[in-house]
């Protein structure tokens, strides 16, 4: 995560490459007046090749003293013999100048907008090249990108509404100086020009677009970019770089962007004798080709301009004088994360006994009236104001009792299986034939009406293990969670179309009569995943059970044979009542704003197959160690920081629901909320569930944990499956924790969901992330701000991916 961008008050960001031709000039003053020679550079690659840049500036003038570069290797051999004594050398450099000025060009061409055509859009790379090699991708595959898009828009034909303009630029390698020579060129017209974008990055596949600060123009380009599903691009950056063209641009206000590629050994061969024709990978080159035309096609219909952000961009101060938004307090999150980190000891033990002494917390168990009331003391404990329980009823208790299950026919075989939540007993041994179902969606089941009266029904079809992701390198428009979740070959997974699927399929399977379900677990190795068989905590109408993915896949292979029998009974038992349920509240109250609210959470129930340790003792024991830092460093937050932890997550979120239910009066006067639920790994970044309002924000509230534990830039994915939800439905924003896989799909819900699976580093660092987050929300000048509601002519935008529901 980069430092975000300068605001009223501050110092302005420098330009590093800025920062370097400085030091370069001082450098060179010096070499001067020292009577230097000739110097010697190295040239930072392997292999014995040499790099190249220039000596003369923007204005090309000779340069002062005679430079060259030298191998990586002859560097440091010189600097080895240089340690025992003197070394002696004979340089000899000769290059030829030009007596004159030369002409050079900048390159134009453009598809004339039908609509608004004064308005443009920019498609750009350099043309220009160092001469050691062919300059192939540096830039010939950015030049060759912008060919290819030109050449495709114009061979559809297609009609933009805004003019999409060509520009393929000279001097780059000098210092931008050709575009520099074109935005001057066209003063007149830069409040007409919509946006830039420029490649320039080598051969590489193009991976997403650097927005270089223009937080304002987030969200439109991610409607930009949404059906570029196929590209398999990742989520857009604000990250700024100043290397390229689009910078000449950016600084005068125009939405300057750039393309974020795939390395591809750029960096060891621009700008040396290796960057020649066979460097380039003809596949990602014309993918960068497809990005480019959608992007500028896409970006010159759009209903308006890309929106500027507002120059003077970084003005020194408001008209008192004083910092507008200060920067977080450097001391107090250093305090912070400092006692957070000696509490080290007694997260391990606070989780060990969550995992190991009170067990699996099922939503109206005894083991969770036991956590609620113990994390309640532990609250007290630590000093915060008005610990206290917050009261709700679920329908029913469940409890679980024995499984069991066998193939009879045409083998005999027995099966591995478990209730899934609520399910009803079976009436003793229950016995038939079962029905594969294969559907994708409701109207597939069309196909089984009136087959399956007292059968036994297995849902499919077989899966593939899909392997897991980095969450913050997943094809934009996928999950944003990393999930190695099982999935039907060829298909992509659905949210809407799953939860259309399983309502369809429980409203069938009881006006059928079928005895039975199973359902596959997600998970291989004779692991089980369990979830709900009915929703409200009533008891579901026909006996559900997960079976392991071994005897699904065995099942469907049967059954590709002939007919299969199967043998089931089952055993639960409900509590006939209701019974009461406790969200567990704790504050630290604000000093100047005690109305005003931040809120870090985690779920207290788990499912009752193993422990319950990483979904989500870790989640819980993060929220108490956050909490017990902030008490234990004595900051005095501007706002209240509350901490809750819920119960019936994994049911539904009800808990969360219950929260907001009661407090609807307070919704209002509550900032933000983070909850920490996937799992013990550490802490990658946040989202932000399509707030882009509060993207620029998020980045300084974080940007101290980017410094300290390594966190990266805020991400706005949506995310479904937690309890920060429930408060995003509300209107509030509901952030989540981007959270390292660290096996949790593999082992969540399952009996090996167990206090071995606990990285106790990984944890910590997610107790400072909590902590540190709620604090510098809690001292921000404003509340966070909320997404706009959604209107009739744009809804609300689904989440991508439920977690685990």
């Amino acid at each position: 995560m980069q430092q975000p961008p300068a605001r009223l008050g501050d110092p302005v960001i420098p330009n590093p490459y800025e920062v370097m031709m400085e030091a370069a000039r001082a450098r060179t003053e010096f070499f001067k007046k020292e009577g230097v020679a000739a110097v010697l550079r190295d040239s930072g690659k392997p292999h014995g090749l040499l790099n190249m840049t220039g000596i003369g500036g923007e204005d090309f003038e000779v340069g002062a003293i005679p430079t060259a570069f030298v191998t990586g290797e002859g560097y440091r051999m010189l600097w080895r013999l240089a340690k025992h004594g003197p070394v002696e050398m004979e340089i000899e450099i000769a290059n030829t100048f030009s007596e004159k000025p030369v002409e050079v060009y900048n390159t134009v061409g453009e598809i004339r907008g039908t609509e608004k055509p004064e308005e443009v859009v920019l498609l750009g790379a350099h043309l220009d090249s160092w001469d050691l090699g062919t300059g192939s991708t540096d830039n010939g595959t950015g030049s060759m990108a912008v060919l290819e898009a030109a050449r495709a828009l114009a061979k559809l034909e297609l009609k933009p509404k805004r003019t999409i303009r060509f520009v393929l630029f000279s001097g780059e390698e000098e210092g931008l100086v050709g575009s520099k020579k074109y935005v001057e060129a066209h003063k007149e017209e830069l409040e007409n020009i919509s946006a830039v974008l420029v490649h320039d990055t080598g051969t590489g596949r193009v991976l997403t677009l650097g927005l270089h600060d223009n937080y304002q123009d987030r969200e439109l380009v991610d409607q930009v970019l949404a059906p570029l599903g196929e590209l398999k691009l990742l989520e857009p950056s604000t990250r700024r770089t100043f290397g390229t063209d689009h910078a000449s641009f950016d600084e005068v206000g125009v939405p300057g962007f750039y393309a974020i590629q795939d390395g591809a050994e750029y960096s060891k061969t621009h700008h040396s004798q290796s960057d020649t024709f066979d460097k380039a990978w003809k596949d990602d080159l014309v993918q960068g080709a497809q990005v480019l035309a959608a992007w500028a096609y896409n970006t010159a219909q759009l209903p308006r301009m890309m929106p500027r952000r507002p120059l003077p961009y970084r003005p020194a101060q408001d008209g008192k004088g004083q910092m507008v938004a200060p920067n977080p307090d450097a001391v107090a999150v250093a305090k912070v994360l400092q006692a957070v980190q000696e509490d080290r000891a007694q997260m391990n033990t606070d989780i060990q006994y969550l995992s190991d002494r009170l067990g699996p917390r099922l939503t109206g168990s005894s083991k969770l009236d036991e956590a609620s009331r113990w994390t309640q003391e532990r609250f007290r404990s630590y000093g915060l104001e008005n610990a206290h329980l917050e009261p709700w009823t679920i329908a029913s208790a469940w409890t679980r009792g024995t499984a069991r299950g066998r193939i009879v026919a045409p083998v005999e075989q027995e099966l591995t299986l478990v209730s899934y939540g609520w399910s009803p007993s079976t009436n003793g041994a229950v016995r038939g034939n079962v029905v594969a179902i294969r559907a994708l969606k409701p109207e597939d089941l069309e196909q089984y009406k009136g087959k399956l009266k007292g059968a036994i029904v297995l849902v499919g079809p077989p899966y593939d293990l899909a392997p897991p992701r980095n969450p913050l390198l997943t094809p934009y428009g996928e999950s944003s969670l990393p999930l190695s979740r099982p999935q039907i070959k060829g298909e992509k997974f659905s949210l809407e179309a799953y939860r259309a699927l399983r309502f369809a399929l429980n409203k069938m399977v009881q006006e059928e009569g079928a005895a039975l379900v199973l359902v596959p677990s997600d998970k291989w190795y004779g692991l089980q995943n369990i979830s709900v068989a009915t929703r409200d905590y009533k008891p579901g109408s026909v006996p559900t059970a997960s079976i392991t993915l071994e005897n699904h896949a065995l099942l469907w292979r049967l059954l590709d044979a002939g007919p299969v029998q199967v043998e089931v009974e089952m055993k639960n038992e409900f509590s006939g009542k209701p019974v009461t349920i406790y969200n567990t509240v704790a504050e630290i109250r604000g000093s100047e704003k005690p109305d005003e609210v931040v809120i870090i959470g985690a779920h207290l129930d788990s499912w009752d197959l193993g422990t319950g340790a990483t979904d989500n003792g870790s989640g819980t024991t993060a929220v108490l160690a956050a909490a017990r830092a902030l008490a234990r460093a004595g900051v005095k937050p501007r706002r209240t920081i509350r901490f809750v932890l819920f119960p019936g997550e994994e049911q539904g979120l009800y808990g969360s629901k219950a929260y907001v239910a009661a407090h609807q009066e307070e919704l209002a006067k509550i900032s933000g909320v983070l909850v920490h639920d996937s799992g013990t790994g550490r802490v990658l970044t946040i989202g932000l569930m399509r707030n882009y309002a509060a993207r620029e924000t998020m980045d300084r509230v974080l940007y101290p944990l980017a410094r300290t534990v390594g966190l990266a830039e805020p991400s706005l994915r949506m995310e479904g499956g937690s309890d920060h939800v429930s408060f995003d439905a509300q209107g509030v924003p509901g952030f989540w924790c981007i959270q390292d896989p660290a096996d949790y799909q593999l082992t969540h819900h399952s009996a090996a969901d167990t206090f071995d699976r606990v990285r106790l580093d990984d944890l910590v660092e997610g107790a400072q992330v909590l902590a540190v987050w709620a604090y510098n929300v809690a001292q921000l000048p404003e509340m966070l701000p909320r997404k706009p509601a959604p209107s009739a002519e744009t809804p609300a935008a689904p989440a991508e991916k439920n977690k685990k529901h």
